[in-house]
Protein backbone atom coordinates (compact mmCIF):
# COMPACT_ATOMS: atom_id res chain seq x y z
CA UNK A 1 0.00 0.00 0.00
CA UNK A 2 2.81 2.39 0.87
CA UNK A 3 4.60 1.51 -2.37
CA UNK A 4 1.44 2.20 -4.39
CA UNK A 5 0.98 5.57 -2.70
CA UNK A 6 4.62 6.41 -3.33
CA UNK A 7 4.21 5.67 -7.06
CA UNK A 8 1.14 7.88 -7.24
CA UNK A 9 3.02 10.69 -5.54
CA UNK A 10 5.92 10.44 -7.97
CA UNK A 11 3.49 10.37 -10.89
CA UNK A 12 1.73 13.45 -9.60
CA UNK A 13 5.08 15.15 -9.10
CA UNK A 14 6.12 14.44 -12.69
CA UNK A 15 2.77 15.69 -13.99
CA UNK A 16 3.01 18.83 -11.87
CA UNK A 17 6.60 19.42 -12.99
CA UNK A 18 5.59 19.20 -16.65
CA UNK A 19 2.67 21.53 -15.99
CA UNK A 20 4.96 24.10 -14.36
CA UNK A 21 7.49 23.73 -17.18
CA UNK A 22 4.83 24.29 -19.85
CA UNK A 23 3.45 27.26 -17.91
CA UNK A 24 6.90 28.85 -17.66
CA UNK A 25 7.51 28.31 -21.38
CA UNK A 26 4.13 29.83 -22.26
CA UNK A 27 4.79 32.82 -20.00
CA UNK A 28 8.21 33.27 -21.57
CA UNK A 29 6.73 33.13 -25.06
CA UNK A 30 3.94 35.54 -24.08
CA UNK A 31 6.33 38.10 -22.64
CA UNK A 32 8.77 37.64 -25.53
CA UNK A 33 6.01 38.35 -28.04
CA UNK A 34 4.73 41.29 -26.00
CA UNK A 35 8.25 42.67 -25.67
CA UNK A 36 8.85 42.30 -29.42
CA UNK A 37 5.59 44.07 -30.19
CA UNK A 38 6.47 46.92 -27.85
CA UNK A 39 9.93 47.26 -29.38
CA UNK A 40 8.40 47.30 -32.88
CA UNK A 41 6.08 50.11 -31.83
CA UNK A 42 9.00 52.03 -30.35
CA UNK A 43 10.96 51.71 -33.56
CA UNK A 44 7.94 52.75 -35.62
CA UNK A 45 7.28 55.92 -33.61
CA UNK A 46 11.02 56.66 -33.56
CA UNK A 47 11.18 56.47 -37.35
CA UNK A 48 8.07 58.63 -37.72
CA UNK A 49 9.60 61.25 -35.43
CA UNK A 50 12.80 61.24 -37.49
CA UNK A 51 10.68 61.92 -40.56
CA UNK A 52 9.09 64.86 -38.77
CA UNK A 53 12.54 66.16 -37.83
CA UNK A 54 13.58 66.10 -41.48
CA UNK A 55 10.40 67.91 -42.50
CA UNK A 56 11.02 70.60 -39.88
CA UNK A 57 14.43 71.22 -41.39
CA UNK A 58 12.95 71.23 -44.88
CA UNK A 59 10.73 74.13 -43.82
CA UNK A 60 13.67 75.98 -42.26
CA UNK A 61 15.60 75.71 -45.51
CA UNK A 62 12.58 76.71 -47.57
CA UNK A 63 12.27 79.81 -45.40
CA UNK A 64 15.92 80.55 -46.13
CA UNK A 65 15.37 80.09 -49.86
CA UNK A 66 17.59 77.02 -50.13
CA UNK A 67 15.64 74.57 -52.28
CA UNK A 68 18.59 72.18 -52.55
CA UNK A 69 18.67 71.54 -48.80
CA UNK A 70 14.88 71.57 -48.68
CA UNK A 71 14.84 68.78 -51.21
CA UNK A 72 17.53 66.85 -49.33
CA UNK A 73 15.51 66.80 -46.12
CA UNK A 74 12.37 65.65 -47.92
CA UNK A 75 14.28 62.89 -49.68
CA UNK A 76 15.69 61.45 -46.44
CA UNK A 77 12.31 60.20 -45.14
CA UNK A 78 11.65 58.56 -48.50
CA UNK A 79 15.06 57.04 -49.16
CA UNK A 80 16.43 56.35 -45.68
CA UNK A 81 13.43 55.75 -43.41
CA UNK A 82 10.33 54.74 -45.34
CA UNK A 83 11.40 51.11 -45.80
CA UNK A 84 11.64 50.77 -42.02
CA UNK A 85 7.97 51.63 -41.47
CA UNK A 86 6.34 50.34 -44.65
CA UNK A 87 5.66 46.75 -43.58
CA UNK A 88 4.15 47.67 -40.22
CA UNK A 89 1.94 50.39 -41.65
CA UNK A 90 0.89 48.30 -44.62
CA UNK A 91 -0.14 45.45 -42.31
CA UNK A 92 -2.68 47.63 -40.49
CA UNK A 93 -3.82 49.94 -43.32
CA UNK A 94 -2.44 49.52 -46.82
CA UNK A 95 -4.40 52.54 -48.07
CA UNK A 96 -2.77 54.82 -45.51
CA UNK A 97 0.59 53.35 -46.37
CA UNK A 98 0.04 54.29 -50.02
CA UNK A 99 -1.24 57.72 -49.03
CA UNK A 100 1.87 58.44 -46.98
CA UNK A 101 4.28 57.41 -49.71
CA UNK A 102 2.42 59.35 -52.39
CA UNK A 103 2.21 62.44 -50.17
CA UNK A 104 5.94 62.38 -49.45
CA UNK A 105 6.69 61.90 -53.14
CA UNK A 106 4.39 64.76 -54.13
CA UNK A 107 5.95 67.02 -51.50
CA UNK A 108 9.38 66.25 -52.92
CA UNK A 109 8.17 66.89 -56.47
CA UNK A 110 6.65 70.28 -55.59
CA UNK A 111 9.36 71.50 -53.21
CA UNK A 112 11.26 73.56 -55.73
CA UNK A 113 8.20 75.08 -57.38
CA UNK A 114 5.79 75.86 -54.53
CA UNK A 115 5.96 79.07 -52.55
CA UNK A 116 6.62 79.05 -48.81
CA UNK A 117 2.94 79.18 -47.80
CA UNK A 118 2.03 76.29 -50.11
CA UNK A 119 5.01 74.27 -48.96
CA UNK A 120 4.12 74.72 -45.30
CA UNK A 121 0.53 73.68 -45.97
CA UNK A 122 1.64 70.58 -47.85
CA UNK A 123 4.17 69.70 -45.17
CA UNK A 124 1.53 70.12 -42.48
CA UNK A 125 -0.65 67.71 -44.44
CA UNK A 126 2.13 65.12 -44.47
CA UNK A 127 2.65 65.57 -40.73
CA UNK A 128 -1.04 64.86 -40.15
CA UNK A 129 -0.69 61.67 -42.18
CA UNK A 130 2.34 60.73 -40.07
CA UNK A 131 0.32 61.32 -36.88
CA UNK A 132 -2.43 59.08 -38.19
CA UNK A 133 0.14 56.40 -38.98
CA UNK A 134 1.21 56.41 -35.33
CA UNK A 135 -2.43 56.12 -34.24
CA UNK A 136 -2.82 53.10 -36.50
CA UNK A 137 0.31 51.20 -35.50
CA UNK A 138 0.68 52.29 -31.86
CA UNK A 139 -2.83 53.30 -30.73
CA UNK A 140 -3.26 54.63 -27.23
CA UNK A 141 0.38 54.24 -26.32
CA UNK A 142 1.41 55.74 -22.98
CA UNK A 143 3.95 58.33 -21.92
CA UNK A 144 6.70 55.75 -21.41
CA UNK A 145 6.90 54.99 -25.13
CA UNK A 146 7.11 58.67 -26.07
CA UNK A 147 9.79 59.35 -23.49
CA UNK A 148 11.92 56.43 -24.67
CA UNK A 149 11.61 57.70 -28.24
CA UNK A 150 12.61 61.18 -27.04
CA UNK A 151 15.74 59.64 -25.55
CA UNK A 152 16.51 57.65 -28.72
CA UNK A 153 16.21 60.84 -30.77
CA UNK A 154 18.98 62.39 -28.68
CA UNK A 155 21.19 59.42 -29.53
CA UNK A 156 20.43 59.98 -33.21
CA UNK A 157 21.17 63.69 -32.82
CA UNK A 158 24.55 62.92 -31.24
CA UNK A 159 25.46 60.68 -34.16
CA UNK A 160 24.39 63.20 -36.81
CA UNK A 161 26.13 66.06 -35.02
CA UNK A 162 29.34 64.05 -34.78
CA UNK A 163 29.20 63.54 -38.56
CA UNK A 164 28.32 67.16 -39.28
CA UNK A 165 30.68 69.19 -37.08
CA UNK A 166 34.45 69.19 -36.68
CA UNK A 167 36.56 71.68 -34.73
CA UNK A 168 33.74 74.17 -34.44
CA UNK A 169 32.92 74.09 -38.16
CA UNK A 170 30.15 72.50 -40.19
CA UNK A 171 31.55 69.83 -42.49
CA UNK A 172 28.26 68.16 -43.44
CA UNK A 173 25.37 70.61 -43.43
CA UNK A 174 22.58 68.05 -43.86
CA UNK A 175 23.80 65.93 -40.93
CA UNK A 176 24.21 69.04 -38.79
CA UNK A 177 20.65 70.07 -39.56
CA UNK A 178 19.45 66.51 -38.93
CA UNK A 179 20.81 66.84 -35.39
CA UNK A 180 18.80 70.03 -34.97
CA UNK A 181 15.65 68.39 -36.26
CA UNK A 182 15.97 65.33 -34.01
CA UNK A 183 16.63 67.46 -30.92
CA UNK A 184 13.57 69.54 -31.77
CA UNK A 185 11.38 66.44 -32.04
CA UNK A 186 12.80 65.06 -28.78
CA UNK A 187 11.98 68.33 -27.04
CA UNK A 188 8.46 68.37 -28.50
CA UNK A 189 7.76 64.78 -27.41
CA UNK A 190 8.93 65.46 -23.87
CA UNK A 191 6.90 68.66 -23.65
CA UNK A 192 3.76 66.91 -24.93
CA UNK A 193 4.22 64.12 -22.38
CA UNK A 194 4.75 66.28 -19.27
CA UNK A 195 1.02 66.80 -18.54
CA UNK A 196 0.52 63.01 -18.44
CA UNK A 197 3.06 62.45 -15.65
CA UNK A 198 2.37 62.31 -11.94
CA UNK A 199 3.79 65.08 -9.76
CA UNK A 200 7.21 63.55 -8.87
CA UNK A 201 7.80 62.37 -12.44
CA UNK A 202 6.70 65.70 -13.86
CA UNK A 203 9.22 67.48 -11.66
CA UNK A 204 11.97 65.31 -13.15
CA UNK A 205 10.53 65.85 -16.63
CA UNK A 206 10.54 69.61 -16.10
CA UNK A 207 14.21 69.43 -15.12
CA UNK A 208 14.97 67.56 -18.35
CA UNK A 209 12.92 69.97 -20.44
CA UNK A 210 14.79 72.99 -19.03
CA UNK A 211 18.05 71.56 -20.39
CA UNK A 212 16.98 71.81 -24.05
CA UNK A 213 17.70 75.55 -24.45
CA UNK A 214 21.24 74.84 -23.27
CA UNK A 215 21.48 71.93 -25.71
CA UNK A 216 20.21 74.03 -28.61
CA UNK A 217 22.72 76.77 -27.81
CA UNK A 218 25.54 74.24 -27.86
CA UNK A 219 24.43 73.01 -31.27
CA UNK A 220 24.20 76.54 -32.66
CA UNK A 221 27.66 77.44 -31.35
CA UNK A 222 29.06 74.15 -32.69
CA UNK A 223 30.70 72.91 -29.51
CA UNK A 224 32.85 69.79 -29.34
CA UNK A 225 30.84 66.57 -29.52
CA UNK A 226 31.89 65.62 -25.98
CA UNK A 227 30.38 68.84 -24.70
CA UNK A 228 27.15 67.96 -26.49
CA UNK A 229 27.20 64.49 -24.91
CA UNK A 230 27.29 66.07 -21.46
CA UNK A 231 23.91 67.74 -21.92
CA UNK A 232 22.22 64.97 -23.91
CA UNK A 233 23.31 62.44 -21.29
CA UNK A 234 21.88 64.62 -18.52
CA UNK A 235 18.53 64.74 -20.30
CA UNK A 236 18.61 61.02 -21.08
CA UNK A 237 19.36 60.17 -17.45
CA UNK A 238 16.40 62.22 -16.22
CA UNK A 239 14.16 60.53 -18.76
CA UNK A 240 15.48 57.15 -17.61
CA UNK A 241 14.65 58.09 -14.02
CA UNK A 242 11.02 58.51 -15.15
CA UNK A 243 10.68 55.47 -17.39
CA UNK A 244 12.88 53.05 -15.48
CA UNK A 245 14.64 52.12 -18.72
Amino acid sequence: MKRFSSNITRSNFVTLSWFVFVLVVLQFLFFSVAEAQTYNKLEFVYNIEQMKGHLEQAIVNKENGNNTLTQAHIQHPIIEIYDAIEVQLDSVDSNHNTLLFNSLSQLSKNAGNSNLTQFKQETNGVNQILDKAVDLVAPGENSTLNLIVASWLLDAANMEYDSGVRNGKIIQIVEYQDAMGFISRSESLLNATLPELNKPMKATGDEAYKLYPQLNTKVLTMVDINDLYTTTNQIKQKIANITGF
